[in-house]
């Protein structure tokens, strides 16, 4: 068997491997269309309870959230069906019934929105008239991406890079996702509060005390203060939970933004400080955003690791390899786990269980492709990523025209030492409209 990567630790006698999926793997389904009291009409059955007879089979995304009204008439043996959104103002056009019909379509006012139904002439009621108010929701898709073990027993940590790409395979020009919403699934978990207030620590294991953690994971995983940075959050790494305690890795991940690149800065070199000797962290990425090695004049950013004491890499001194000086910090330094500057946390704050992974979203280049780093562990090129764990904080796109792709990055940042788990969440979760 030829693995794709490198096995996250060498594997002993016993262990064993199964194959769950192989090569390329895609769905033939079609994008479903909108939820109705929770269920799918192309793949349930999905009815209402006053008008009887009358059977959903799609609801169109242009209808959007709310209340759907599905409205029957029978006056004079004239039976008649038609549609609004909300429970007040004009219907749609009214369509009259007089035998069994089949992917009957009933409009909103707009002719726009609409509904296809099947109906059974026979079990349409002889009252004057009923309704039924049925509530429409976004549909929700859960897929597995492919990921790797979670395992850094050398010591080292890391982070990896997967995409995940999507397509409309729709050939009709009109059949357009208008936008579709992505995060990721977390640890189980309700919100709770620090204690006390808790200051960064760089340099050593911190113990946070919560006011309620007890139907939290109690080892390695991530919890996000969602109180800090605008909403963006500030992340801490649990190694293990004992009540209400959390015990936390130090934070000794984080970047600096330079300038004036003289020479080419690689993932794993050791950068230095020139203020001091002491001062050093290994860079886990790079990051161009301008200039070029080659020209002197080179700009981005660093993401460290191993950051290991209390200082930062300021404007007033050169950042050193080997003794020389390859670039020079655009700005001071900056502490915190996966793009999150990390922060002081209060009582005042609330903090949840987040997710392992990170997203970012990438359109296909004019040659109709993603990006394609070198390896696994080379952030794409223009690819920003947050961390998307809930419906409410998710990544949007849209719209995704016919024949279009979207592609959907996964980033895993494994912490130095982390050792295996099995209850890591690696679900993608996707509504779209």
């Amino acid at each position: 068997m030829t693995l794709s990567a490198p096995l996250p630790t060498m594997p002993v006698s016993g262990d064993k491997f199964i194959l769950f999926a192989g090569g390329k793997q895609a769905s033939t389904k079609e994008v479903l269309c909108m939820l109705a009291g929770g269920k799918q009409p192309e793949i349930e059955i999905v009815t209402g309870t006053n008008v009887t007879g009358v059977t959903l089979k799609k609801i169109s995304p242009l209808l959007g959230v709310g209340t759907l009204q599905l409205y029957y008439t029978n006056s004079s043996n004239i039976k008649t069906l038609k549609i609004r959104m909300g429970t007040s103002g004009d219907y749609g056009p009214e369509v009259q019934i007089t035998h069994d019909v089949q992917n009957l379509v009933l409009f909103t006012p707009d002719l726009l929105g609409y509904i296809v139904v099947d109906v059974v002439f026979a079990s349409l009621s002889t009252s004057s008239s009923r309704s039924d108010n049925l509530t429409l929701t976004m549909p929700k898709g859960n897929m597995l991406p492919n990921l790797e073990g979670y395992e850094t027993n050398d010591g080292v940590g890391r982070t990896r890079y997967h995409l995940f790409p999507l397509k409309n395979k729709a050939t009709d020009p009109e059949d357009v996702v208008s936008g579709m919403m992505f995060w990721t699934g977390r640890p189980p978990g309700t919100n709770t509060t620090p204690t006390s207030s808790y200051s960064v620590s760089p340099t050593a294991s911190q113990t946070i005390n919560v006011t309620n953690a007890s139907d939290w994971p109690t080892r390695g995983f991530w919890v996000k203060n969602i109180s800090v940075n605008n909403g963006q959050g500030d992340l801490r790494y649990v190694d293990y939970r004992s009540g209400n305690s959390l015990y936390t890795k130090p934070v000794q991940w984080g970047w600096v933004d330079f300038k004036d690149g003289l020479k080419e800065i690689k993932p794993g070199m050791t950068i230095v400080s020139s203020a001091s000797t002491n001062y050093t962290a290994v860079v886990d990425q790079v990051r161009l955003t301008g200039g070029s090695w080659t020209n002197g004049d080179a700009t981005g950013r660093l993401i460290l690791k191993k950051w290991l004491t209390n200082f930062s890499f300021s404007t007033s001194y050169g950042i050193m390899v080997g003794g020389e000086r390859y670039a020079t910090p655009s700005a001071t330094s900056v502490r915190g786990f996966r793009d999150c500057q990390a922060q002081q946390w209060t009582t005042a704050h609330v903090v949840v269980p987040a997710s392992d992974i990170d997203l970012g979203l990438e359109l296909p280049g004019e040659n109709g492709f993603f990006s394609d780093p070198v390896t696994e562990n080379i952030q794409p090129a223009g690819v920003d990523f947050g961390c998307y764990d809930d419906a409410v904080r998710s990544a949007f796109i849209g719209p995704i025209m016919a024949g279009e792709s979207v592609g959907i990055w996964l980033r895993q940042t494994i912490l130095d030492g982390t050792q295996a788990r099995q209850d890591i969440d690696g679900s993608l979760c996707t509504q779209w409209y």
